[in-house]
């Protein structure tokens, strides 16, 4: 198992690095999605109604904000929502939260091995000219893979080929936008 891990992290950093060369959406828009990202992750955080109930992560491509995770009760989860609604930069929420107990870490330790897999997976899509892997962000919830990214209606529906097909994938979330 160890002589996988390595190619995978190699292969997780190299798309990465990628990422940072062919982003479609300019530097500036990268940044504003990153400070986004860092100031909603610290909202949820700070959330004292929130705090050891849930388990939120956030991602923010293009302006859009994407919360995972669990929380054990729908108002819980409408609440994480209200938190980060409103942010300056934000075009849309896409709350994708699951109400359900917050796993054990045992149940939950192997997702960020299914996202290097994912991510390495999407090296294989040479049938696009021009198609950049690192364009693509990936997140993982308890086996369900979220897609992000700024991407034409032909890759999106080749990620997500690619995607479905990786061993591990209980479920795939697309939350794209697209150019075309």
């Amino acid at each position: 198992m160890r002589k996988f891990v390595i190619p995978l992290l190699l292969a997780a950093v190299a798309l990465a690095a990628c990422s940072t060369f062919t982003d479609r959406r300019g530097f500036n828009r990268a940044m504003n999605d990153r400070n986004v990202q860092l100031t909603a992750q610290r909202t949820l955080d700070d959330d004292k109604e929130l705090a050891g109930k849930v388990r939120i992560g956030t991602a923010v491509y293009d302006g859009v904000l994407l919360l995972i995770g669990e929380a054990p009760t729908e108002e819980l989860k409408q609440r994480a929502e209200a938190d980060v609604t409103g942010f300056e930069g934000v075009r849309r929420v896409d709350n994708e939260i699951d109400v359900m107990p917050i796993p054990s870490f045992a149940q939950r330790a192997g997702d960020p091995a299914l996202t290097a897999r994912v991510k390495a997976s999407l090296l294989d899509i040479t049938s696009l000219p021009g198609f950049d892997p690192g364009r693509v962000n990936v997140s993982t919830m308890h086996g369900n893979v979220y897609l992000m990214g700024l991407v034409s209606h032909r890759e999106a529906d080749a990620v997500t080929d690619v995607v479905r097909h990786v061993a591990g994938v209980q479920k795939v979330v697309k939350v794209f936008d697209y150019t075309d």
